[in-house]
């Protein structure tokens, strides 16, 4: 089994993580829109908006996009 940090347990909640990761980043960035922010990652604003309110999913590539996006900013 290959060495990661990501347990089974992080999967199955992946959804609501990345929602409470997503807000969280547009609580500390005020000035940053939910349209704006989705420009920035490179998915449509409508896909973004959609699945902060729980109503879609994202796909992986469309998650990857997004912990690529917050992990830069974080620094």
């Amino acid at each position: 089994m290959p060495k990661t940090k990501l347990t089974p347990e992080i999967l199955a909640n992946i959804r609501k993580g990345t929602q409470e990761l997503l807000r969280q980043y547009l609580l500390d960035n005020p000035k940053e829109t939910k349209s704006g922010l989705a420009a920035k990652i490179g998915i449509h604003p409508l896909q973004m908006l959609a699945y902060l309110r729980g109503e879609r999913g994202l796909t992986d590539k469309s998650l990857q996009r997004v912990g690529k996006f917050l992990l830069n900013a974080s620094k």
